[in-house]
């Protein structure tokens, strides 16, 4: 695995991807990739409006290198009209 330490080489390394399943309730996937390892996901619903996060998850020794952020981001970008929210059953 590359090292990376710093955010901005994080997001020059990150790929995000995206699966799209076209449902009443539009399903959505973002997986994170650095160095072809499958480091994060963040699977949501959009409905009504709203993008519902239901899961973000990255693998714990690849926290704190701005994945999760990296994803959001994609998410804000993808859908800049909707209201983001987090699924009222998700642990903290």
């Amino acid at each position: 695995m590359t090292e990376i330490t710093t955010g901005e080489a994080v997001k020059a390394a990150l790929r995000i991807c995206k699966q799209d399943e076209q449902t009443n309730c539009r399903h959505v996937l973002l997986s994170a990739f650095l160095d072809k390892q499958h480091v994060g996901a963040l699977d949501c619903s959009i409905l009504a409006g709203q993008v519902c996060v239901h899961v973000l998850y990255v693998k714990p020794s690849y926290r704190e290198l701005g994945i999760a952020k990296a994803m959001l981001a994609q998410l804000h970008a993808e859908y800049p009209e909707l209201e983001v929210v987090c699924d009222k059953q998700v642990a903290h």
